[in-house]
């Protein structure tokens, strides 16, 4: 019996292995071994978790110590009926839909017309909604871990008869030809099926082709989008920054030209240069007829000092101010020349650093693992500092949440084009700032920053709940009470919403109370779970 076992071991281990060195001859790509520990766990096969299991954030209250802070209140704008708490110095989304410059939506009306494309609204929502799902390859560990957990469903639904067929091979001390040949067969039929399901729940990556076609339908889905969350992310720096006055614009990946009109409606007079770096000649192309209000025969553009390159800049160029990188990351599938892509573009940073990227899991794992890189950098020089929206250099909280991370997403209302059954549509959006050197003096590094959703409020009892990201890297659902912590601090919160800091000084010595009796808490009155 227990050498039918070990018999019956091995020829499971020979179907792995042998598994493993056929995927790759078959034509199922492996691609390279994903590094980044902190963000890498897919076994799909895993139980499916209870209610009681899902993703619990702590829930506390803050003590009667903690209010307002002073700096804040001084620059809340006065008015002869008293404080305009809607506009404190937290707030750093809009409240209002963001315009789009004139300019640039007449210059696109202008070549969809002349596109002649009746189907570009269709064909535009179906390239939306593609990119939005868009992954990286699957790992070869995760590979692996598929196709043993598809191994074991195989050899489980096999018939008895073939069950007992293979014991009674597996327990003879010889076969005969025959014999081997019957339970290769076996061998090779249970690898075809597990290589034929693992086809199925496997995402196929596949490089975007950016031709004409694609140039146009880009445009008309992911120009204004792009606009708004890029005008989103570098108005921050302006609020909090506000000596801040860049002279030069790098722009990695720049597709149709979106950074470069985010940046000039921030900073119109101080850029002198806009550098694009994009090896696409069709996006490049498209880029430059915006600017050119869609006339491609025109010799000057709406905004001047526009350089199209397909290749980055040698560092004796110098630095650039600003450094953008916006939904680039998913185009190089290999962590190495992903990794390899932002040591370069840190090297030509002179003061800020902008990453962005889809607000999927898929994107917050592309901005985790440029996080984790350039605070490695930290650890030799002091040079490395987040600017937002962390307001902690430690490990992200959200990692901590559950085996897959929690994606820390933004959301932005941008409006849609005129005869659309939406007038806008929201934006979700990862992001990350950089900035070398230390940072600008101010109390807004110091406020925790309001994450996942907007704050909700309960008028009859007085208090607000919030969901913040604090400085000393700890997450947690707050409750903030108007008798408790004050009006001022309370007002400010109701008039927060999703994305924007909070006007509060923690001290270190301030105790965050778990909340005991709150209606948002669990039955066990530790945390609140999370949809």
């Amino acid at each position: 019996m227990t050498e039918r076992i070990l018999r019956r071991r091995k020829c499971l281990t020979h179907i792995r292995r042998t598994l493993h060195t056929t995927l790759s001859a078959d034509g199922f790509q492996l691609p390279e071994e994903d590094h980044f520990k902190e963000t890498h766990n897919r076994n799909p096969f895993k139980e499916r978790k209870s209610v009681s299991e899902k993703p619990i954030i702590p829930h506390r209250s803050f003590p009667s110590s903690v209010k307002a802070d002073p700096v804040g209140m001084e620059r809340v704008p006065k008015t002869d009926s008293g404080h305009q708490f809607k506009k404190h110095p937290g707030c750093m989304k809009s409240k209002k839909l963001i315009e789009i410059p004139k300019i640039l939506e007449n210059s696109l009306n202008v070549i969809f017309k002349d596109s002649g494309c009746n189907t570009l609204e269709s064909d535009g929502l179906k390239l939306y909604n593609y990119l939005k799902a868009r992954k990286l390859p699957e790992s070869r560990t995760s590979l692996i871990s598929k196709a043993r957990q598809l191994e074991s469903q195989v050899t489980s639904n096999l018939s008895k008869e073939q069950k007992t067929k293979i014991e009674e091979l597996l327990a003879q001390p010889e076969l005969t030809a025959e014999e081997e040949k019957e339970l290769k067969n076996t061998e090779e039929d249970i690898l075809h099926k597990i290589k034929m399901n693992l086809h199925k729940i496997t995402y196929h990556y596949e490089p975007l082709p950016y031709d004409e076609d694609f140039a146009l339908r880009y445009s008309y889905s992911r120009m204004i989008p792009n606009y708004c969350v890029l005008t989103t992310c570098l108005s921050e720096i302006k609020k909090r920054d506000p000596a801040f006055e860049p002279e030069s614009v790098l722009n990695m990946g720049s597709g149709i030209g979106s950074a470069v009109w985010a940046t000039h409606s921030l900073w119109p007079d101080t850029v002198r240069q806009y550098y694009c770096v994009d090896d696409a000649p069709e996006m490049n192309k498209m880029a430059m007829q915006i600017l050119k209000e869609g006339n491609v025969n025109r010799l000057n553009m709406v905004i001047p000092n526009v350089y199209f390159r397909d290749k980055l800049p040698s560092q004796r160029s110098g630095q650039f101010s600003i450094v953008i990188c916006a939904y680039t990351l998913m185009d190089f599938p290999h962590r190495k020349s992903r990794l390899q892509l932002i040591s370069e573009l840190w090297d030509r940073t002179k003061d800020y650093f902008v990453l962005v990227d889809v607000g999927t899991r898929c994107g917050f794992e592309l901005i985790q693992e440029v996080r984790h890189r350039l605070l490695k950098i930290s650890e030799q020089t002091d040079q490395v500092n987040i600017f937002a929206p962390c307001p902690n250099i430690p490990r992200c909280p959200m990692l901590n949440l559950s085996e897959k991370p929690v994606p820390c997403n933004f959301e932005v209302q941008c409006p849609q084009w005129k005869g659309q059954s939406q007038d806008r549509i929201a934006e979700r959006y990862s992001y990350i700032i950089f900035k070398k050197g230390e940072l600008a003096s101010d109390a807004t590094n110091n406020w925790p920053r309001i994450v996942f959703k907007d704050v909700i409020q309960k008028r009859p009892k007085d208090y607000a709940i919030c969901t913040l990201c604090c400085p000393d890297g700890s997450l947690g659902r707050y409750d903030i009470s108007k008798r408790r912590n004050g009006r001022e601090l309370y007002r400010m919160a109701c008039e927060s919403q999703w994305g924007d800091l909070l006007p509060v000084k923690l001290e270190e010595n301030d105790e965050l109370h778990f909340n005991s009796d709150s209606e948002e808490s669990t039955e066990n009155n530790t945390g609140t779970k999370l949809s």
